[in-house]
């Protein structure tokens, strides 16, 4: 084992955030049917499983290889996990309850046209604070171009947009974002593996 070997926490940590991503991966792209093509949404949902096979084999080996990693961590390193965890967890559930508040409002107002786009920007806008709490740049290039994703979504509704061809680009949008993360997760799942004992 090498000195230089990161905890164990952080090869789960990665592996989680790639099944994250593969969920919201297919979750997004599965939104290209709402007013696309078949053709054209079968062919970035093919896509978007290539990639998520990916993220998933890769998740898998490093929770194959965490035994290999330190379990211990400093006193320092573990009270900033804890605050980071915390930080987290009220961020997602922040989030998990703008979403369903948001979709209850537009769908009793008679605007459920706009849930879809409204549901990207929230996700877009909780990088931010994510970008902050795990000091990592690429939050705030993901959250930005899925806001502005969500924002153009929002305003060619309300432009006259077809909603369901509007829902399938800001799908594809944030999809992209999703898998953008993943690609990034799978590039520190490598690093991570290639550090094991």
């Amino acid at each position: 084992m090498t000195t230089s070997a990161p905890p164990r926490i952080a090869v789960t940590s990665t592996a989680t955030g790639l099944f994250l991503m593969s969920f919201f991966t297919l979750l997004w792209a599965s939104n290209t049917f709402t007013g696309w093509p078949v053709a054209v949404a079968a062919i970035i949902m093919a896509l978007a499983v290539i990639a998520v096979v990916c993220f998933i084999l890769q998740g898998v080996r490093l929770l194959r290889a965490r035994k290999q990693f330190p379990a211990e961590l400093s006193a320092d390193d573990a009270k900033i996990r804890s605050k980071s965890g915390q930080a987290f967890g009220i961020i997602f559930g922040a989030e998990g309850l703008a979403i369903w508040l948001v979709v209850l409002i537009l769908n009793a107002t008679n605007n459920s046209d706009y849930v879809v786009p409204a549901i990207a920007l929230i996700v877009g806008l909780h990088f931010y604070p994510m970008a902050r709490v795990f000091r990592r740049t690429i939050d705030l290039y993901l959250a930005t171009w899925t806001c502005l994703s969500a924002v153009a979504g929002i305003v060619a509704i309300a432009l006259g947009a077809s909603a369901n061809g509007t829902a399938s680009a800001v799908g594809l949008g944030a999809a992209t974002a999703t898998t953008a993360y993943g690609i990034y997760m799978f590039r520190g799942a490598t690093d991570l593996l290639g550090r094991a004992a």
